[in-house]
């Protein structure tokens, strides 16, 4: 075995290497391999002892992407979302063409609301894997809230191209469609999206409210019921309905 700092020959039973006294990766997957374990568990007594042991795996070797990763992940679990940031880039410093760090960095900002960094995080990692499908939708998610409506169509749609069966990307493509008054379009995708899911309301809704914008009353009463009788609280859908039916 070969000690990746100074390149020493070392024994295959060593714990730390003789040369610069550096701990052994064997010893820091080990201690990841318990935490992953632990946190699978769950609990409060799941996520302690997981810390535990991703500190040991740092101990021994601070700069270690896994370790740094996975200690990352805990914050985020949670809510430590700042605390993440570190875990995360520090991770990148070893392994800066990891792409799902790059990802799960976005989503911290984004749940940070620094948007234009989640944006750059999230398109750092299509660029390392352009099939990685939740990139482009968080990236359109981040666009929609910055109020690029281009931008946030352009993820959304590569999203449905890449995954005809992602509905929540259809839901969200038709309210930016909507929002850029292209109603015939946003009515496509809608209508799609209650093929996918026929039980959901809120897709009902914005389908009838589409239909309404066209003039389309009939199909507009038809959605907007099927929104009230999946959720007989959505006050709005019924008001829209009545003057509708006047």
């Amino acid at each position: 075995m070969i000690c990746k700092r100074c390149n020493t020959e070392i024994s295959e039973d060593s714990k730390y290497c003789k040369e610069c006294g550096v701990f052994l990766k064997k010893d820091i997957e080990e201690h990841i391999s318990k935490a992953l374990l632990y946190r699978k568990r769950g609990g409060p007594a799941g996520l302690g002892n997981a810390l535990n042991e991703l500190d040991e795996a740092l101990k021994i070797e601070p700069e270690n992407a896994e370790a740094n990763y996975y200690m990352g992940k805990l914050m985020y679990d949670d809510a430590f979302f700042k605390e993440s940031l570190g875990y995360y880039k520090k991770a990148l410093e070893d392994a800066p063409e990891w792409t799902e760090v790059h990802f799960a960095l976005g989503v911290s900002y984004y749940r940070l609301c620094r948007i234009d960094d989640a944006i750059a995080a999230f398109k750092q990692a299509a660029v390392l894997n352009p099939e990685y499908i939740d990139a482009y939708y968080f990236s359109g998610i981040c666009s929609y809230h910055k109020g690029n409506l281009d931008m946030a169509i352009d993820q959304f749609e590569k999203v449905i191209r890449m995954a005809p069966q992602y509905g929540i990307a259809y839901y969200h493509l038709g309210r930016a469609y909507n929002k850029k008054k292209f109603t015939d379009k946003a009515i496509s995708v809608l209508e799609k999206l209650v093929e996918i899911n026929p039980q959901d309301s809120d897709a009902f809704f914005h389908l009838g409210f589409s239909y309404w914008k066209k003039g389309a009353d009939d199909r507009a009463i038809w959605a907007l019921q099927k929104a009230t009788d999946l959720n007989p609280e959505d006050e709005t859908a019924k008001e829209l309905m009545k003057q509708l039916m006047r």
